[in-house]
Order: structure tokens, then sequence, then C-alpha cells
């Protein structure tokens, strides 16, 4: 293990191979994860991101990218659409939306949209309960249309999520991934709090690889976001940035023209 925390010098020690009896062990490294994983983002000289987008297929997940989630002056939450306004979220996601496109990769829209009777949705839970109280994102109001500038082309697929909170349950998601074949989902969108870490989880159970840039999601709170990131996503997905995937999916172009 020595070198773990290779390129986060001065951050930490590294961890010997082997404790010598008698010789106190290094002080513990205090950036949790983030330093813990440094360097395990490569095989060799290839790095994780390039292999898995040119080697296997992948598709672009826009995860509730909608007026009533997204935007500051219609969202239930407000804190996380601010957020995501600051980080400029919405902008990130779209550069990857036009470059899959562009690239033939599948782009999917994972919508919230409820049923007008709201009978879909069981109180079973504080965000169910809250958004019963707010009786908001039914079929047909505005709410649920999606952010400007990322609605869906005809190329595009839609998987729509009635009830639950994360979007492989209750859809055909899965089943739709896996007729395209599949085998690697870049997750985007919102929330870190809850509905990317859904996304990442559950794809990794089913197989799937995931690649998760950091600037196309956003969450309720820098330090949360940053957190759920180093701390819970970074052990199931490959953390990256949106000019990381697109330099990686320009690789593949060149891979596939050579």
């Amino acid at each position: 293990m020595a070198g773990m925390c290779e390129g986060m010098a001065g951050m930490c020690e590294p961890i010997p191979p082997v404790f010598i009896a008698g010789k106190a062990p290094p002080a513990p490294c205090n950036r949790g994860l983030a330093c813990q994983t440094a360097g395990l983002n490569k095989i060799g000289e290839i790095s994780v991101l390039d292999r898995l987008l040119t080697t296997t297929k992948a598709a672009l997940l826009i995860n509730e990218a909608q007026i009533g989630i997204c935007h500051p002056d219609h969202a239930m939450f407000k804190a996380m659409p601010l957020e995501a306004q600051k980080r400029g979220t919405m902008g990130n996601i779209a550069e990857l939306d036009r470059a899959f496109r562009a690239a033939k990769l599948p782009v999917f829209h994972l919508p919230c949209v409820h049923r007008k009777d709201f009978a879909d949705i069981k109180r079973n839970s504080l965000i169910s309960a809250m958004s019963l109280k707010a009786r908001g994102m039914s079929e047909g109001s505005p709410e649920t249309a999606f952010m400007p500038g990322l609605e869906p082309e005809p190329e595009d697929h839609i998987s729509t999520r009635s009830s639950g909170i994360f979007a492989f349950l209750g859809t055909d998601l899965d089943v739709r991934l896996r007729r395209l074949g599949v085998e690697t989902i870049i997750a985007t969108g919102v929330s870190t709090n809850l509905g990317i870490p859904g996304i990442a989880f559950t794809a990794v159970d089913m197989g799937y690889n995931v690649v998760i840039p950091e600037d196309c999601i956003a969450g309720s709170d820098p330090e949360v976001h940053r957190v759920i990131v180093e701390e819970q996503l970074r052990l199931v997905a490959t953390i990256t940035s949106k000019d990381e995937v697109l330099a990686a999916l320009e690789k593949r172009h060149e891979a596939a023209a050579a």
C-alpha cells in the first residue's frame, strides 16, 4: 500500500507495506477517501475513465433535471437548485448531453412525474410526506417540464418514475439499458443527497460501471456534497469531471477512426 497517497504530497504520510515493531505508525490521514484512493483511478498508464469509454458502451443518465426540482423559483427544496445554479451544473450537463449525441451514444432522461391524484406516493418517509404536502410534480403540471437546454431530442430515451426515490426501481431503465448493450453509465443531475447515490449504488449492484462527473451533480450544501462524493460515491463510482469525460469521448472517437 506504499504510495497510496502518491500525488498528495504534504497532505499525509504514505502507509508503509509493513509496520515495523517498535516504530510508531504514521500519523493518520485526515483527508478521508480522497487521499486514500489517490492513484487508484489508473490501470498502468491508462485511466479507468478512458478504458470504460473506449472498451464499453456508455450511456448518459440525466436525473430529475426538471423545473420543479432544479429551478430556484419553482423547486420545493430551494437550497439544492441554488447550489446547482452556483456550480453551473445544468450547463455542464448540457455540454455532455450534446457530446454524447454527437458520439452516437444514448442519452437517458429520468424525470419524476406523479399521478394527478398522488396515489403513487406512499407516506413512508419524510421526503414522501413532504411531496404529498406540496402536491407538485404531477402529470401535466408545468413543474414536470425539463430544464431549458436539457429538453430531450427525438433520439433520446425517457424513463419516467412516478413513485419511490431511485431511478432504477419501478421503471424500465435497466431493461432499456441492457437492450442497448450499455455497460457503463455516466450519472448526472440531482441530487447528491439522494438521487445520485441511489443510481450509483443500484447500478453497481446490477453490474454496471458507474462514472460520476462531480461538476455535473449538485446537492443541498457544498460540504454535504463533498462528504458524500469523497466518502461514499468514490467507493462505487469513478469520480471525474465534465472536461475529463469530454476528453475521453474524443479519445474514443480517435480510436474508432484509427
